[in-house]
């Protein structure tokens, strides 16, 4: 029997890598029962040829394809990497003031970032869910201060975020993410930038990426595999 021309090597990595990312968008969209992503996921890092990965996304619909039964897939549900919407300037509202006090604010969907967000959280909570936002060239700043209260923020994969800010008896992080990896600077100087950085005193803000429709909890369970797999793959199983 012939070798597979792209088994082995880079090619095969390559290819490996894509796989992976469709179980994962297939994962996130609820296509996949957490056993058979398990399952797809190990057989995927297990592979030694192009063939064997193919067969794990046998009858996927192509990226840019619609889903049967339902809505076109957002663009960076299909393509986790691609950069953030950008908007031309004169559409970004100049700034936003947000609070949740002795209570909840949030702001998802589909909107504009306005260029300057300051979010408080006084005893309740603040979520800001920029998976489907569209961004004004160049750096949108997100000042926040959480006491006895958190902040959410939400970013899609392929947006550069910088966090800066102090955790007071509190926590002030980015949630670990092979998503937020791919949040690398971009040559051109006018893609979106989210600068976060403020105070959680008695409080918390987390930053996390995720993809566009996936929950909090599977998030956590697609980290939690993908970490398996990177040990996995260290080991040479």
């Amino acid at each position: 029997m012939k070798n597979d021309p792209q088994a082995g090597g880079t090619g095969l990595d390559k290819v490996r890598q894509a796989t992976i990312d469709r179980l994962c968008e297939r994962f996130a969209e609820d296509r996949l029962s957490m056993p058979d992503f398990e399952r797809r996921l190990d057989l995927a890092h297990r592979a030694t040829t192009t063939r064997q990965l193919a067969a794990l996304v046998a009858g996927f619909p192509p990226a840019a394809q619609q889903p049967a039964g339902g809505s076109p897939a957002p663009a960076t549900a299909a393509h986790p990497n691609l950069p953030a919407t950008v908007v031309s300037p004169e559409r970004v509202p100049a700034r936003q003031f947000m609070a949740g006090v002795l209570g909840a604010s949030t702001r998802a969907g589909a909107w504009i970032a306005p260029r300057e967000i300051y979010a408080l959280a006084l005893m309740g909570g603040v979520e800001l869910d920029f998976r489907e936002a569209g961004f004004g060239p160049g750096v949108t700043e997100v000042t926040v201060f959480a006491l006895w209260g958190g902040v959410d923020i939400i970013v899609p994969p392929g947006l550069q975020v910088e966090c800066s800010g102090a955790g007071i008896m509190g926590a002030f992080e980015r949630t670990p993410d092979e998503l937020a990896d791919a949040s690398v600077a971009s040559s051109d100087p006018g893609s979106p930038v989210l600068r976060v950085n403020g105070v959680a005193l008695m409080g918390g803000v987390d930053v996390s990426t995720r993809l566009p429709g996936e929950r909090e909890k599977d998030a956590a369970r697609r980290r939690k595999l993908a970490r398996k797999a990177r040990r996995k793959e260290l080991r040479g199983w």
